[in-house]
C-alpha cells in the first residue's frame, strides 16, 4: 500500500501543493522532475477521492505548502520564484482534485503567478 493511500485529505493536498511549488521553484525540468513525480503521485490518491476535500482550508493548506516547499536545500537554485510568491494559492480545489490537472500546466502557472522579475 502506498503511503499516500492512508494520508488525510488535507495532507494529500499540502503535498500535492508543496510538490508543485518545488518544480515551479527550480528552472531545470530535469530537476524538477522528481517533485513532479511526487506531484503526480499525490493527485492520483487525491483524485480517487474529491469529495473529502470540499470542507478544507485552502488558504491555509496553501501557506504550510509553500513553507513546505521553501527549503534551504532549494534556495540556491531557486531562480524562477521569489520566495513568498504567490501570496494567494492559484488554484481551487475542483482544480487539484480534477482527474483531468495537467501537472505540467499547474507548474506553469505556478511560475506565471510568481515570476521573478
Amino acid at each position: 500500500m502506498d503511503e499516500a493511500d492512508g494520508a488525510t485529505p488535507a495532507a494529500l493536498v499540502r503535498g500535492l501543493l508543496a510538490s508543485l511549488m518545488k518544480a515551479a521553484l527550480i528552472s531545470g525540468d530535469a530537476e524538477g522532475l522528481p517533485f513532479r513525480r511526487e506531484a503526480a503521485r499525490l493527485h492520483a490518491a487525491l483524485a480517487a477521492r474529491p469529495e473529502q476535500v470540499a470542507s478544507l482550508k485552502l488558504d491555509g493548506l496553501w501557506w504550510l505548502a509553500v513553507g513546505d516547499a521553501e527549503t534551504p536545500e532549494l534556495r540556491d537554485r531557486a531562480d524562477r520564484i521569489e520566495y513568498g510568491q504567490p501570496k494567494i494559492c492559484p488554484f481551487t480545489l475542483a482544480e487539484l482534485t480534477a482527474p483531468d490537472l495537467d501537472l505540467d500546466r499547474a507548474v506553469q502557472r505556478l511560475r506565471e503567478t510568481a515570476a521573478i522579475g
